[in-house]
């Protein structure tokens, strides 16, 4: 049964890779956005994944990143994360030390998860489609995921700050992470909250 928690940990963590660092000049947009840097300590990305018939969460502690974004000109914007896969958090030590092991995430070997989006387009009021590379443990797959700009605006820190969504779901089999299913589901929902400071 704890194997089964392990790799369901696994399953929902592994989607929800994102990956932050500044983007390269040359593969910014021609009319670039503002860039807004991703503060870890106000940002979450958790998971869940179906054990046995209960849902099963955990997170990751440690993201950093960097987006792109101008409310004006959405079309403009993008999104480089990374996540640190050996800060999995499942609020157990022993399996979190087993999911960063080779049977999950081998995070040594591969300490990253990342996303960097290839296409982003506004859909609407506050919505965003991005478009986008992830990588995890070698594997490289397109994915589309659906953003909300949840607001922005000055903080009482004298900064401007911007807060953005991701709710989605993946199939860890299509990564190579097919242990236990459907004992642990394959279907892993993400979900990616980002409070970025403007500059």
């Amino acid at each position: 049964m704890y194997k089964f928690l392990a790799l369901g940990a696994l399953a929902l963590a592994v989607p929800f890779a994102f990956r932050a660092t500044a983007v390269p000049a040359s593969a910014a947009p021609t009319s670039a956005a503002a860039p807004w840097k991703v503060d870890a300590g106000h940002s979450s990305v958790v998971f869940r994944v179906k054990h046995f018939y209960a849902p099963f969460w955990g997170r990751f502690d440690k993201v950093e990143g960097a987006v792109q974004w101008d409310a004006a000109k959405p079309e403009t914007a993008s999104v480089e994360l990374a996540i640190d896969a050996g800060s999995v958090n499942t609020n157990d030590g022993k399996r979190d030390d087993h999911l960063r092991g080779p049977d999950f995430f081998s995070a040594k070997e591969f300490p990253k998860m990342s996303f960097k989006s290839t296409k982003v387009v506004a859909k609407g009021e506050g919505k965003l489609e991005a478009t986008g590379d992830f990588t995890m443990r070698g594997v490289t797959k397109s994915i589309t995921v659906p953003i909300e700009v949840v607001g922005e605006g000055e903080s009482p820190f004298k900064d401007t700050r911007a807060g953005f969504e991701a709710t989605f779901n993946i199939n860890r089999s299509d990564y190579g992470v097919k242990g236990y299913i459907p004992n642990i589901g394959d279907e892993v929902r993400i979900v990616v909250a980002l409070e970025c400071v403007k500059g």
